[in-house]
């Protein structure tokens, strides 16, 4: 399994490219396509020559999902939602503009739902779809064996924003208190900054320290 990491949009938040193998013609998918400005993107798949075959969110807010339609019209795939963030998704081009100051279209609907128990496949990999409210009603992680695509559930060193539209500070204490069953070599590719390891967060991150002592 490889990854790649790209930082398109102004709001800093990753945009990961996951593949089975770098060799042409391997199967690929794009998690949280966050800008209308995915040319570095889709330069990188198909100067590699990889398949792409779905794009998946962790969640709706618009510097993870902006970009879906220009990935959709381009390589023809899907891209996988959570209900519970249908309204986010829908509200994405509205935040963009406020953001930015930019235009940005509607987006379609999402054309396929995601939910807590979920298994996707990529290869030989499988990842399990955790539903982790908090930051937003339908965040997901997607838990595979040895990494986790945390969106904006866990960060290095901190945790998602609970003060945004549609974010809820008790349910992501729920969440967090439920991730903490992630072991610790597992490696997380978060919605902004650097990866990280579950067993640096147990021992260092702030909040989840707090939860196991509360």
């Amino acid at each position: 399994m490889e990854i790649r990491r790209f930082v398109i949009s102004p709001i800093q938040s990753n945009c990961y490219v996951l593949a089975e193998s770098w060799e042409r013609g391997a199967n690929a998918v794009v998690i949280d396509p966050g800008d209308l400005a995915l040319d570095p993107v889709f330069s990188f798949i198909d100067e590699v020559g990889l398949k792409l075959v779905a794009n998946w969110n962790t969640h709706g807010h618009f510097d993870h999902v902006i970009g879906a339609d220009r990935l959709r019209q381009r390589y023809s795939v899907p891209s996988y939602l959570h209900r519970d963030d249908l309204v986010t998704w829908n509200r994405a081009p509205h935040w963009y503009r406020a953001y930015l100051a930019d235009d940005a279209p509607d987006l379609r609907q999402p054309d396929a739902w995601l939910q807590d128990g979920d298994e996707l496949t990529l290869g030989d990999e499988t990842f399990t779809v955790w539903h982790t409210p908090g930051h937003s009603p339908g965040s997901v992680c997607f838990v595979g064996k040895h990494v986790v695509f945390s969106g904006d559930t866990l960060f290095a060193g901190t945790i998602g924003r609970v003060d945004l539209e549609g974010s809820d500070p008790g349910a992501m204490q729920a969440s967090l208190k439920r991730i903490l069953q992630w072991p610790d070599d597992l490696e997380i590719y978060p919605g902004h900054g650097p990866a990280t390891r579950m067993g640096h967060e147990r021992r260092h991150n702030r909040f989840l320290l707090e939860v196991m002592q509360g």
